[in-house]
């Protein structure tokens, strides 16, 4: 944050915590630099699956969305498969 992002829009209104943007920048160099390209594709998959259980429908009881349901929890026993210790 330091070397890279001094510029004050880095900053939030308190000038003296880093904003959103800051904190995503700092997260994606992070990630590149010590998280392997496999385990980024298994964070976003589990992203993925926790935005979906997150979902409100607007019609709990419709065709669409049973077909959600069925897809979310088929990507959940997917994931499950490759790495067990993961708990959604």
């Amino acid at each position: 944050m330091m070397d890279e992002l001094r510029d004050y829009r880095f900053y939030a209104a308190d000038m003296i915590h880093p904003s959103e943007t800051a904190i995503n920048y700092i997260w994606e160099r992070f990630t590149h630099a010590y998280i392997s390209e496999e385990a980024q594709k298994t964070m976003l998959e589990v992203d993925a699956i926790q935005k979906g259980l997150q979902h409100r429908p607007f019609n709990p009881n419709s065709a669409a969305h049973a077909a959600f349901i069925a897809n979310i929890e088929q990507k959940i026993s997917d994931l499950q498969q490759l790495h067990p210790h993961i708990v959604f």
